[in-house]
């Protein structure tokens, strides 16, 4: 049954079914006459609505968006329907002859679902007690007439309604077959020439095409001109796509309906999805109820992005941490779930648009963090910056860095990012940087003020908290280790006191070093690494061993 889909409206609705019989009975007046003037491309506000049905304004605006007209109507109609169910009317007392929705198709020649058009349109019913004890829908005369008169071509078209006899089927089968064979033309372009020919609906051209198809199964009423597309075909329909070709040029280029086109290219997208390997942060909080609505809505006013990109590029503070990246990994998290409902049933398009849309908004909060925290890489790469290396290159392997952080980033340990970033950034540094300083063609000329001025960078306090993190890896090292377990440690993970600053050992070197072998240098980081993961956090962990 038809549910009342506006909350407010709801609340409303169920308030006035504990009014007195007659009051609701005028109410019930009040909801007719209100349908008769909604305009579906219009919109009212709350107030309006609650006035032309009750009598009375609410003190205080419950909804501040406005009623969309055509929402409101359905809304309406479904209240009319409730009500007049729960007055229980009886048919044979009213002044009037009430028509059952059996007597209205058979006066007009109309199908059900005519009636219930024509219901959209304007034509108002009431739920009715019939003679047989049954409630039932029911047309009182004068809204018929009042609906004819407001819409005499419907109503024409419906009295000089006839069936198709299955002669006209055959031709239509035979025509549409015709068609086909010439291969210009597509299903949908052959039901709208057959439709316009034979001044019948195309719902009902394609009706007779589904139904001869399941009534000969061996038989299709359209021969497919091109057969399967190839291949290369939908890799191009989805090239053009991403190029700006239109939808209609494609269909003719391809003799493929619309349909076809926009499945090829959701299915490419969907492959493209899946190939990207979206990766979200796990919490608790995603599997709790209303947990969309508490993470995506209620804390819109507290820290919205907008507010974190205005105070970019000084870092973030905790709280706007959390937000953004609690929002940020549930909006992945809904995407996720998404591709699995689409890996396993029938994709639709809209579940696809859904997913798109979260992915979109994920994207734009990690550009949000990472423009937040630009200073904190220029910050770091002044740190390794040295003769032999180019200052842009550190900023730019820190920026690339800094998105892999962001991806990875655990928020819900209760550590900060900037701590965390510190940590990846410094480690990449050292991998992948002293390789290119040997290099002669990366002169280190660049100049540090200048990058500093376009980065707009500012001195922050986290520097501080970022360099006690530091010190606390190397504090829990030498009470944690032995002294050879500390060498080893330190120097195959490039570790200098408490700096990551260079590129770290091999076992080899180091087993060289000790006078023993590059095996027994293994076993004893491993029974090393044993003892640091049960003092280090996750993220600490992490980065010391990459």
């Amino acid at each position: 049954m038809a549910r009342i889909k506006n909350k407010t409206l709801e609340q409303l609705f169920m308030e006035l079914r504990f009014a007195p019989k007659i009051q609701r009975e005028s109410q019930l007046s009040s909801a007719e006459k209100l349908l008769g003037i909604i305009e579906n491309d219009r919109e009212y506000p709350f107030e309006f609505v609650c006035y032309h049905i009750t009598g009375y304004r609410p003190k205080t605006s419950l909804v501040e968006e406005p009623l969309q007209g055509e929402a409101l109507a359905a809304d309406l109609r479904v209240f009319i329907r409730k009500l007049s169910g729960q007055l229980e009317l009886a048919a044979s007392e009213q002044s009037e002859k009430v028509y059952t929705l059996a007597e209205m198709t058979e006066r007009f020649s109309a199908s059900s679902k005519t009636i219930s058009r024509w219901r959209k349109r304007g034509l108002r019913a009431r739920i009715f007690l019939f003679d047989d004890g049954k409630k039932r829908l029911g047309f009182l005369e004068s809204e018929v007439d009042h609906f004819l008169q407001d819409n005499p071509g419907v109503a024409n078209k419906a009295e000089t309604f006839r069936r198709l006899s299955c002669a006209e089927k055959e031709r239509i089968i035979a025509t549409a077959s015709k068609l086909s064979g010439s291969g210009d033309m597509n299903r949908n372009q052959i039901i709208k020439q057959i439709s316009a020919s034979t001044s019948r609906a195309q719902e009902t051209i394609r009706y007779i095409f589904v139904d001869y198809e399941k009534r000969t199964a061996d038989k299709s009423v359209i021969k497919s001109s091109s057969g399967v597309i190839s291949p290369e075909d939908t890799t191009l329909i989805y090239k053009l796509y991403k190029q700006g070709e239109s939808i209609p040029a494609m269909m003719k280029r391809f003799s493929r309906s619309r349909s076809s086109i926009y499945r090829i290219i959701n299915k490419r997208k969907i492959k493209a999805l899946l190939a990207r390997g979206i990766r979200f942060v796990e919490s608790a909080e995603f599997l709790e109820e209303g947990a969309e609505e508490k993470i995506l809505l209620q804390d819109e006013g507290e820290f919205p992005e907008k507010t974190a990109r205005e105070t970019a590029p000084s870092l973030l503070n905790r709280e706007q941490e959390i937000y953004l990246f609690r929002k940020y990994n549930y909006l992945k998290y809904l995407a996720c779930l998404g591709l699995e409902k689409i890996k396993h049933a029938n994709y639709h398009g809209g579940n696809l648009k859904k997913i798109e849309d979260h992915l979109g908004r994920a994207e734009a909060i990690k550009k949000v963090i990472i423009e937040a925290n630009l200073r904190l890489v220029v910050s770091i790469a002044n740190k390794h910056f040295s003769g032999g290396t180019n200052i842009q290159d550190l900023v730019s392997e820190g920026n690339f860095s800094l998105m892999r952080a962001v991806e990875k980033f655990d928020y819900t340990k209760g550590y900060r990012f900037s701590t965390y970033a510190t940590w990846a950034i410094a480690k990449d540094f050292a991998r992948k940087i002293p390789a290119e300083t040997s290099r002669p063609d990366r002169p280190g000329t660049a100049d540090m003020t200048k990058i500093q001025q376009d980065m707009r960078i500012e001195t922050g306090a986290d520097i501080s908290a970022i360099e006690h993190a530091q010190r606390s890896l190397d504090h829990i090292i030498r009470n944690n280790l032995t002294e050879r377990e500390q060498y080893i440690i330190r120097n195959h993970f490039g570790l200098d006191g408490n700096k990551i600053t260079k590129k770290g050992k091999s076992m080899k070197q180091i087993g060289d070093k000790l006078n023993i072998s590059k095996e027994r240098v293994r076993q004893i980081e491993l029974v090393a690494l044993q003892k640091l993961r049960h003092s280090l956090s996750d993220e600490e962990f992490d980065l010391l061993t990459g």
